[in-house]
């Protein structure tokens, strides 16, 4: 039964999310010979404040723009 869990800072629509999912489901299935009704996906939005890269919180990359590496949302 194969899961995925996406976890990233908040800020995705509903629709944006739905499409993510059946994108993964179907790549699951052409690629992995899983069952649809087998596979599960989940999201878990984060605020900026509680995910980080490299020791610094998105929100503090947000704030000082010299200090990303190009980093898009």
């Amino acid at each position: 039964m194969p899961y995925v869990q996406v976890t990233w800072v908040a800020g995705r629509t509903p629709e944006q999310k739905r499409k993510l999912a059946e994108r993964i489901t179907n790549v699951l299935i052409e690629e992995g010979n899983a069952k649809r009704e087998n596979i599960q996906v989940t999201f878990v939005d984060l605020p900026a404040t509680d995910y980080a890269e490299a020791g610094v919180t998105v929100a503090d990359q947000k704030r000082a723009p010299s200090s990303t590496s190009g980093r898009t949302q």
